[in-house]
């Protein structure tokens, strides 16, 4: 090893000593861990020198974190990692319109009873794709949280409401869509809109943003003598452009669903919607969606994504230093705006970075934990906000179902105690469906919405039964915390791949994982693994993705040798296959994930029965929890090639824990061929000339 090399090394470990310190340890505890962390660096100086090892960058325990093989963040391991999400919306036009032509004051009054005053009010956001892709690596579907090194969080109903204002009491966001024609989008159009855009205006029973647009711009200014109608008929036109173009957008861009239309008929009724949870689903399932590797796009209300970042991660928020004029777009006497109403303002990035996905990804690969903030709203803050940002606080940590349409998602605060204040124990596992994100509503014309989730309904209308309390937590978590120690195992801690680091580019060179960020699992075992030796439960089935897809996926690494070929009993006496070794047992006690309690449920149970949902058991900290009889979220009753469900597959509810994969197709090795293959292989060919079969020898070397 060179000089420049060993000096790197030493500067490692001693960095690495300092960051376990100051994470908590003691200095004799950090002292004794420098001994074991020269013992990491030779590992991997010797995983250097030797490309038959590789680092291991977990999970160290997989039974949550099942689906990794598909995950955006093993495509970032093996080199792949340039992937930048486009991000769709399609609002652009409307805060034009808006700061040319301010709403006029009786138009504002309709939206602010809808209860969409907040959205407009905080005004539009730029967008960073860079770090909402950084976010979306960080996303497990399996869990519906960001894992990051401090632990799991997400966007909560708290979250929306007091960014936003959207109300979080009320009905659910659904309805029926029946099939609709070119004249009934017309007429739907004339009668709450105000106008009868063209035919070509239209496309999937949906509007032309250019169209909406284009009305707008023709009489901009509304005088004071118009009439209600007229001022209602305006009021609609931005509502439907602000929840169809931003809230509820889709990767259509140019498109608004009329399907929302209707709902806002009543303007006494809009506000009556539970737009605070009907956004949070949909964000929910886009960001499950976009955390694959075969995504390229993300949709949905980006602004809440990327403003709840700002307030939690001091690493990648902006400096505001000076809020923005907005004296002629929001009229005085108008209620003062949300808290993302902040953002609105002129930044400054001395400290921080924009666009840049590499320098996003190293912030949170070696963020620390004062570099999370995990109470952002404090009680004089909630208390200093408008009453319609704080209306629903007394369910913000309710465990219940959302709902947008087709979208069911579920909200889980019992999974990030902490962003509340309380103390944060192992949560209770909730069986997501590995694919229950690809559902949605095409081929399902006619559907009524709210009879087909009529079943989950009733954890919706009785939410405050459902609420999740827990003591009030006091400091920080010692780094031996139970809840700490058991993520430490079941999470994948560094994103960035510290071997493929290059070192002759220009431009930045990512950083924070030279100094081997997975030092956190130092006192759970940092595992060392031969590509040979790969757990088999980590490949999925095959499945198609499409042209151009990765169906052979496991087949290749079959055939490459790097995953086992699973038998069935006959072959199994027959052949002599070496198991791959497990991990080795930490000395550090693990409470365990799978609690005796909690039912173990099938990954794709009907979702019209009531057999096993979220179980009999109830979840940790609940207040008078009723018991669940099964998830929103377990597919539907038919899946995508209208077959049922295998009833069959349902595993033993008297066992706990997460849900295991599903059952993997099964590959049996291929047989020889009578072609060149067994010619070389064997010594001999089979050749036919007319009806006769012929018998080629291979001739040997005599060399």
């Amino acid at each position: 090893m060179g000089q420049k090399a060993l000096k790197e090394k030493y500067l490692f470990v001693i960095e690495l000593t300092f960051y376990v310190y100051v994470a908590g340890e003691s200095f004799v505890q950090g002292f004794a861990l420098y001994f074991k962390n020269i013992h990491l660096c030779v590992g991997i100086s010797f995983m250097a020198s030797n490309n038959t090892y590789q680092l291991d960058p977990g999970p160290l325990d997989p039974s949550v974190l099942t689906e990794q093989l598909t995950h955006r963040s093993q495509d970032i391991w093996i080199g792949n990692d340039d992937m930048i999400l486009n991000t769709r919306k399609c609002d652009g036009k409307f805060w034009d319109l808006v700061n040319e032509h301010p709403i006029h004051p009786r138009v504002l009054d309709v939206i602010r009873l809808s209860g969409l005053y907040g959205v407009y009010r905080s005004h539009r956001p730029v967008v960073d794709r860079s770090l909402i892709t950084s976010l979306v690596e960080r996303w497990r579907p399996e869990t519906h949280t960001f894992h990051f090194k401090t632990g799991k969080a997400t966007i909560t109903l708290q979250d929306v409401e007091i960014l936003y204002g959207l109300p979080v009491k009320g009905n659910p966001v659904l309805g029926y869509e029946p099939q609709k024609t070119i004249a009934d989008c017309q007429n739907i159009c004339q009668r709450l809109l105000g106008f009868t855009p063209h035919t070509q205006d239209f496309k999937h029973s949906s509007l032309k943003v250019s169209a909406l647009n284009a009305h707008l711009r023709l009489q901009p200014q509304l005088s004071d003598l118009v009439t209600q109608d007229m001022v209602n008929e305006k009021a609609r036109c931005y509502m439907f452009w602000m929840i169809a173009g931003l809230m509820l957008a889709d990767t259509s861009g140019g498109l608004l669903k009329l399907m929302y239309l209707p709902m806002l008929e009543d303007i006494t009724a809009i506000g009556s919607y539970n737009w605070d949870s009907a956004t949070l689903a949909c964000l929910y399932r886009f960001i499950c969606k976009a955390s694959q590797s075969t995504q390229n796009e993300i949709a949905r209300f980006l602004p809440l994504l990327q403003i709840w970042a700002w307030e939690r991660v001091t690493v990648l928020r902006p400096q505001i230093v000076a809020q923005k004029d907005t004296r002629n777009i929001f009229h005085v006497g108008l209620p003062r705006g949300p808290h993302a109403a902040r953002w609105f303002a002129h930044f400054s990035w001395t400290n921080t970075t924009k666009h840049v996905l590499r320098v996003f990804r190293d912030a949170l690969d070696s963020m620390t934990k004062d570099q999370f903030i995990w109470e952002p709203y404090s009680a004089d803050l909630i208390k200093s906000r408008p009453d319609y940002c704080r209306v629903g606080r007394d369910i913000w940590r309710a465990r219940v179902p959302i709902f947008c349409w087709d979208v069911v998602e579920v909200h889980l605060p019992d999974r990030v105690m902490r962003q509340f204040g309380l103390v944060q124990e192992i949560p209770s596992p909730f069986p997501f469906d590995a694919t229950h994100f690809h559902h949605d509503r095409r081929g399902r014309p006619n559907t009524n919405w709210e009879l087909e989730h009529a079943q989950w309904l009733p954890f919706w209308n009785h939410i405050d039964q459902y609420v999740c309390n827990a003591p009030i937590i006091h400091g920080s978590l010692r780094y031996d915390d139970p809840y700490l120690i058991w993520f430490r195992r079941i999470t994948r801690f560094v994103i960035g791949n510290p071997t493929s680091r290059p070192q002759q580019l220009q431009g930045y060179v990512p950083n924070a994982t030279a100094y081997e960020t997975m030092a956190d699992r130092i006192n759970v075992q940092a595992n060392y693994r031969r590509d040979e030796v790969q757990s088999d439960h980590l490949h999925p089935p095959i499945r198609r993705r499409g042209k151009g897809g990765v169906a052979g996926r496991r087949m290749r690494a079959v055939e490459r040798g790097r995953a086992p070929i699973e038998m069935g009993d006959e072959d199994q006496a027959t052949q002599d296959v070496q198991a791959a070794p497990e991990h080795e047992p930490t000395n550090t006690k693990i409470v365990p994930y799978m609690t005796p309690q909690t039912p173990q449920i099938s990954r794709a149970p009907s979702i019209s029965s009531h057999e096993n949902a979220f179980g009999s058991y109830q979840p940790q900290h609940f207040e008078n929890a009723l018991n669940f009889t099964s998830s929103p979220v377990e597919g539907n009753e038919l899946n995508d090639s209208n077959d049922e469900v295998n009833g069959d597959e349902m595993e033993d509810a008297s066992q706990g824990g997460e849900p295991s994969v599903k059952k993997k197709r099964i590959i049996f090795p291929k047989l020889c061929g009578t072609g060149s293959h067994y010619l070389n292989e064997h010594g001999q060919k089979k050749k036919t000339k007319g009806n006769k079969v012929f018998v080629v020898t291979k001739k040997k070397n005599k060399g």
